[in-house]
């Protein structure tokens, strides 16, 4: 396993797949090309497992710490290699039902 894979499986241990992916759904159209490269794997049926842990040292990193409750620091992108990718962090609250209630977007990068 990979040093993001690693990392990407500490983060998943903080939030339910199910958060994550309305999370994903939720910055679809944001403006991120990881995140929409991501939702078509989704859309394509594919497990988030099967789009994390690809056995490359490249691909979608996560980082999630909880801020409160239902509220969490979100940081996601995608590195296609030393200079390609882009990604960036949100603050996103759930609802009990694991619904994004609010997503505030913060910094965004581009490599």
């Amino acid at each position: 396993m990979s040093v993001r894979e690693k990392a990407v499986r500490k983060a998943r241990s903080r939030i339910s797949d199910k958060q994550l992916t309305e999370f994903f759904r939720s910055i679809r159209n944001g403006g991120v090309l990881a995140a929409r490269l991501i939702n078509e794997h989704l859309d394509q049926g594919e497990s988030l497992d099967e789009i994390f842990y690809t056995g490359d040292g490249y691909g979608y990193s996560l980082d999630v710490k909880r801020l409160s409750g239902s509220r969490f620091a979100i940081s996601f992108g995608c590195q296609a290699g030393p200079t390609a990718g882009d990604g960036g962090g949100w603050d996103v609250e759930f609802d009990e039902h694991g619904q994004v209630v609010a997503v505030d977007g913060g910094v965004l990068w581009v490599s």
